[in-house]
């Protein structure tokens, strides 16, 4: 708030003028009477609390401008939003400042915006979005042919944009808090396929025998890329992306420095893999050939064909982590070989089978007919 302070015979008037951009600078006017000190305090305290909000129209800023509260280039620097709101692109590019992931998944998220700017437009101003906005974006994406899940995603982007702007004060409220995902279809649902050990066993002898032929799949390599994949749950960028120089050779770890989250994290080397890696101990390098990451699926994807075994590349991190969880291994432990930063995330990915019944340790569930029948 504006504040009154007296020099010598005069009254000045102390106040703060904020800018679009975050930033704030203070200003001061002296009057010669009380009175006037409080008229002017009066028209400092709206001043200051319609550029902290942007609350502000063009009509303020000639008012300000008029009644010398600000100088030519504030008036200017005020006008970088239409009628003094701020827009959704702008909004956007703020958005974006704040992002620390990898460039694959920027890519995926500009993808997203430009999508969520070609339905809303991008001068449309924050503040005058409402909950039928929300609704409107859902069907406009379903009406261009974009499944339930990729709708979701661009819900949660704006979503996202706009909780950044409540909480930085530019609009009262989040209008689309209301709006709720889409249900996934059954049709739409991927149910990812979980090879038995004895199955992945099968996969990779008959990897062995491609690298020995004269025209192997991803030049001889298959194995090492399976081994990769099923023995270390990483994603398709990050095990083209695992260096020699970041492997632990005495503790069998492998030190991941590119995830899609951008965090590093350890996986283990199992021995097969580790034996497989020692005699390039002390090289520098990727570890795996660098194909483009569409070959190295498509190769993976023919060489399950071959095997008889419907899957995707990417089912082989959802395999990894299952068989994480039939070892008994702890929840947090798997959390930091796959990377997930939730339990919600690591049970998406977890899968277990119905091998045992453990119904049947309960008491009151055994079958004592026999018993019966001798009694």
């Amino acid at each position: 708030m504006a504040g009154i302070g007296r020099i010598k015979n005069r009254y000045r008037v102390r106040y703060r003028l904020y800018y679009p951009d975050g930033t704030y600078r203070d200003r001061s006017r002296q009057v010669d009477k009380k009175g006037q000190a409080r008229e002017l305090k009066a028209q400092c305290d709206i001043l200051e609390s319609k550029t902290r909000l942007q609350k502000y129209t063009v009509n303020d800023i000639d008012n300000w401008w008029r009644n010398e509260l600000i100088n030519a280039k504030d008036r200017k620097d005020l006008q970088l939003y239409p009628d003094g709101r701020k827009t959704l692109s702008q909004a956007i590019d703020e958005y974006k400042r704040t992002w620390d992931i990898s460039k694959k998944e920027a890519i995926t998220r500009e993808s997203r915006l430009s999508h969520i700017i070609e339905c809303l437009g991008g001068k449309t101003p924050i503040n005058s979005l409402r909950h039928s906005d929300g609704e409107y974006l859902k069907q406009y994406l379903r009406d261009k042919g974009y499944k339930s899940v990729s709708v979701n995603k661009h819900l949660q982007e704006i979503k996202r944009i706009l909780s950044l702007q409540v909480a930085e004060r530019a609009i009262d409220y989040q209008p689309f808090s209301a709006v709720k995902n889409l249900k996934i279809p059954q049709s739409e649902i991927i149910t990812p396929t979980i090879p038995t050990e004895e199955e992945i066993a099968y996969i990779l002898e008959k990897a062995e025998e491609n690298d020995k032929k004269k025209r192997p799949l991803l030049g001889g390599h298959l194995t090492l890329f399976l081994l990769m994949y099923f023995g270390c749950g990483m994603r398709r960028s990050e095990a083209l992306a695992a260096r020699l120089e970041n492997i632990d050779w005495e503790q069998r770890g492998l030190l991941l420095t590119k995830t899609k989250t951008n965090k590093p994290r350890m996986v283990g080397l199992a021995k097969r893999l580790y034996n497989q890696l020692l005699p390039r101990k002390g090289e520098k390098g990727f570890i795996l050939p660098q194909y483009l990451p569409g070959s190295v699926t498509h190769a993976i994807r023919k060489h399950f064909d071959r095997c008889g075994i419907k899957m995707r590349l990417h089912d082989t991190r959802h395999t990894y982590t299952t068989l994480l969880q039939e070892k008994k291994v702890s929840p947090l432990d798997a959390m930091g070989r796959t990377g997930h930063t939730d339990m919600k995330m690591l049970s998406h990915y977890s899968h277990p089978k119905l091998d045992i019944i453990y119904e049947d340790q309960f008491e009151f569930m055994q079958d004592d007919s026999k018993k019966r029948d001798v009694l």
